[in-house]
Formats: C-alpha cells, structure tokens, sequence
C-alpha cells in the first residue's frame, strides 16, 4: 500500500541519517586539537586554522550544493543520497591520511563538495511525502539529525582520546558506509522527471531562492548554520583554557552531545507543535530566543559550567530547524524538491563556512568567551529580519488537504 511505502522510506532514511550525521560529527570535538597537534600551534593558532578549514568545507557546500540539488531533480533524489554518504566516507578516511595543516583543509574543502546529505535526504523525503505528511516527516528527521549531532561528538571524543585521531577518521567513513548502504538497500524511489523538469536549472536555482516565501527561509538556515559554526572552532580550546590538564576532547564532545540532545527533544517537540501552531510564530520566537541563550556561556567559570550553558543554547533550536526545513518542503513545488533544498542547504554551508571564519579570526582580538555574544547577536538580528520577511507571505495557501497522495513511490 503506498501509505506503508512512504512510512518505509521515511522510517529507513531516518535511521540512515541518524548513523551518517553521527559518523560526519565525530571528527567535531577533537579536529581542532587535530590540527593543532599536526602543526604545532598554539591554541589561538589552532582556532584560527580551525576556521579555515570549516570555511573551506562550508564554502565548498555553499558552491556545490545548487549543482546538486539541480541534478537531484534531473536524475533522482535517492542518488544525490548516496553520493553524499559514500562521496563523504570516502573523503573524511583519506584525511586520516593527511600529515600537514594544509591537507587537512584541502580534504576539509573536497568533503563539502561531494557530501551534503541532510539535503539530499530533505528533498528525497519531501517528494515521497505526502504534503500534509512533511510537517511530521521534516520533524522527525531533525530528530536524526541533531540525534545523530548529539552521540557523534560524544563517541568521536572519546575515540580520539583513545584510540588516535587517525583511526577515529577511519572509523567515520566505515560509519558513513554503512548509512549510505542501508539506503541501497532498504529505499525504494520511483523517479521519472515530470514535465516542469526545465525548471531544474541554474536559472530555476536563482529564481526561487529570490522568491518572497524562500528568501525569509534562508535567511534562518544561514543564522542556524552560522552560529554554532562560530563557537565551534573554539569549544575544545576554551575547554583545555579553563581546566588544563582535562581530556578536552572528551568534555567538548559532552558539550556538543548535551547541545544536541536538546536540541533532539526540541526537534521532536516543534514537530509536533506545528501541526497546530504558526509556523512563522515558532520561527521567529525561536530564532530570538536562541539569540539570548548563547549569552550565559560568557561568564562560566570552568569546564563544567562551560558544557552544561553550551548544551542550553539548543533549546529552541530544533523549532528552528524542523520548522524551516517544513516551509522549504511546502513551499517549493514538487518538481523542484532538490533545488530548494539544495539551496536551503547553501544558504546553511554560507552560515557554516563564514562562522568558523569569524570564531576563528575573533579568537585572537577579543578572546574566547565574548565570541558567544557575538553569536547571540547574530540569532537575533536574523529573527528581526525574518520576521519583517514572514510578514508578506501568506502561508495558509500551501496548506494540503490530508487526502494528498504519497508520490514517486513503488
């Protein structure tokens, strides 16, 4: 029947998403102090590099990410799936490979160019829903991924401390291997392009990212990436600063596993509170509201206070993210799925490369606790500027009845 064929996919891309988001963020804890054992560096050295090569990762996203969301509606969403989970095992192996700083942010920049693949499980997930199922479909993916963005750092800290960094990258591609093979295996996608395929250009790509109902849109994915991108280049090193001595790797893993388990639960929850309240209300509260929990973390006092108010700063981030990656689904037409979160996720690699630039230039003039403010400040400016944005789109015309019929299934 095709209502247990879209549950079958939805249910098997989650748990593939879940293993791949898991194995891309072990190498989140531990890679500044990767680069700075390999170059010798000090540790405002190490945040600064450390920037440059999420830079280059994000940027290389920001670039490819229309190109692949074009040919996700060209040739099908479930390909565009499985080059960015082998396409980023493959890559993120060969960086434990890597001896110098400078390979380091070349594989970092080759990893953004073939990887990408919570874009690529969107647009799959949002062509093979039924409309008045994506609410449900885009929240519980978030759950996936800040599931797998809470148990990733977790483990890859405690792999690099004890095991080595080298083999902790490759123990990440096996983990991608494995997700990308579930998705071979267990999803099924009927793709044939339909007749507005014409739309699946570079041309389509512009004139739907200027649209009044994407432009407010992403504007969030920009601030969502883009904040946790800024503090992340420094996270390890502040934690080393306030508790020398510690495993820093370790206890930046537990801040990023704290920060993704709320923002787990607040994914699932906003999820669930969309099908009743405005979305451009959970949007723009959420948006302002995260903006103010990143100020806390400016005045811990050590290590413990640092990764209990860097967890905090999640709580309002899965209403963000499930919300916006809701409106991108219902807004685009069907035969546009991959373009638009295609460029959902360059405006997001736009975010995650300009971030890390920033934390990691900041670091050596202000230090590492005032870049936290900096990110507040970023959270609510984008939530006053979303919110004049939402304010002219009318939502109540994508709504879909609940009759709509599931789509490009078996």
């Amino acid at each position: 029947m095709p209502s247990e064929a879209w549950k079958r996919n939805l249910y098997t891309i989650f748990v593939a998403e879940l293993i791949v988001i898991m194995g891309f963020s072990f190498v989140v804890p531990f890679l500044p102090l990767y680069i700075q054992e390999t170059g010798n560096l000090a540790s405002k050295e190490a945040a600064f590099w450390t920037g440059i090569a999420s830079f280059a990762a994000s940027f290389a996203m920001f670039v490819s990410s229309p190109v692949w969301g074009v040919l996700a509606d060209r040739w099908g969403r479930k390909s565009m799936v499985l080059r960015a989970m082998f396409g980023g095992g493959i890559i993120i192996a060969l960086t434990g490979l890597v001896g110098n700083v400078y390979g380091i942010i070349a594989m970092r920049f080759l990893q953004g160019l073939v990887s990408g693949s919570v874009a690529a499980a969107s647009a799959l997930v949002a062509s093979t829903m039924p409309r008045d199922k994506i609410p449900y479909a885009m929240g519980l993916l978030m759950v996936a991924v800040f599931g797998g963005n809470t148990f990733g750092p977790l483990l890859g800290g405690f792999f690099a401390d004890w095991f080595g960094y080298q083999n902790t990258f490759f123990i990440t591609g096996g983990v991608l291997f494995l997700g990308g093979a579930i998705v071979i295996f267990f999803v099924k996608e009927n793709f044939s392009p339909s007749s507005g395929e014409r739309s699946a250009t570079l041309s389509g790509v512009l004139k739907l990212a200027r649209s009044k109902e994407m432009l407010p849109i992403l504007w969030v994915s920009f601030a969502l990436a883009a904040g946790p991108a800024i503090v992340s280049p420094i996270i390890s090193l502040l934690v080393k600063e306030l508790s020398p001595g510690s495993e820093a790797a370790t206890a930046a893993g537990t801040a990023f596993f704290l920060m993704g388990l709320v923002a787990t639960v607040s994914s699932f929850i906003a999820g669930r509170v969309s099908q009743r309240v405005d979305l451009k209300k959970i949007l723009i509260f959420s948006c302002l509201g995260t903006g103010f929990l990143y100020l806390p973390p400016m005045f811990a006092q050590n290590a413990t206070q640092l990764i209990i108010l860097v967890g905090m700063v999640a709580l309002l981030k899965g209403g963000i993210m499930s919300t916006s990656n809701t409106l991108v689904g219902l807004v685009a037409p069907p035969n546009q799925q991959g373009i638009a979160y295609g460029v959902n996720q360059s405006a997001s690699s736009l975010g995650s490369s300009l971030g890390p630039l920033l934390g990691g230039a900041l670091a050596p003039a202000i230090g590492f606790k005032p870049i936290f403010g900096v990110t507040g400040a970023v959270y609510v400016l984008i939530g006053v500027v979303v919110a004049r944005l939402l304010a002219r789109v009318d939502l109540h015309k994508y709504h879909v009845e609940e009759t709509a019929p599931a789509r490009n299934l078996h």
